[in-house]
């Protein structure tokens, strides 16, 4: 059985994550799905979280109910508060991943900065490195990153997470872009507003 590695800051999670997870689980059957929430970013990468660990797992776990063979990893979220290096957490889970290489899915935006990951040909080492297409992006052909696509063409390429928190800080409506679950978990606990 493939292991799939999905990590991200899912803050909050949406509908394109929930596709993807469902299409890696379809295409590579059969699989297991492990959801790496990420912990405390890498400084080099300018990026930061708008909630509370808890209410991340919180919302994965309502996106993803009742989906066989999916999990969610607190590994990066309870090591003690340092950046998160991809390559740390690989570490620490690969004794219990079984002999075969985990696949890692990655966005194709990250498929690119990936040469700017800490130790990164060492994850190269470890993974089958699969990415989700991104419009108006050209294919990584380097020999240095090979990965392959998990599909041609994303139907929520243009969803994100920084969109749907602007939306609610926005006061609008988010219908179809979460799922009605974590819609009301947001609303239930205020998440996003004000921000």
């Amino acid at each position: 059985m493939k292991t799939v590695l999905y990590g991200g800051a899912f803050d909050p999670v949406h509908a394109g994550h929930i596709f993807v997870g469902h299409e890696a689980l379809r295409l590579m059957a059969p699989s297991i799905l492990i959801l790496i929430p990420t912990g405390l970013p890498n400084p080099d990468f300018d990026k930061r979280l708008f909630t509370s660990d808890a209410d991340r797992v919180a919302m994965l776990r309502l996106a993803f109910a009742g989906v066989p063979d999916v999990t969610i990893s607190d590994f990066e979220l309870s090591r003690e508060p340092r950046p998160s290096y991809f390559v740390d957490t690989l570490e620490g889970l690969c004794p219990s991943l079984g002999l075969d290489k985990p696949a890692l899915l990655l966005g194709e935006d990250q498929l690119f900065s990936l040469p700017q990951w800490h130790r990164y040909q060492d994850i190269l080492d470890q993974v089958e490195l699969w990415f989700v297409p991104r419009a108006g992006r050209r294919r990584s052909t380097s020999p240095e990153v090979p990965a392959r696509a998990l599909f041609d063409i994303n139907p929520f390429d243009s969803l994100s997470s920084t969109l749907i928190r602007n939306r609610l800080r926005q006061g609008l409506s988010v219908e179809g872009l979460v799922p009605p679950s974590v819609a009301g978990y947001i609303a239930e606990h205020g998440l996003y507003r004000g921000q």
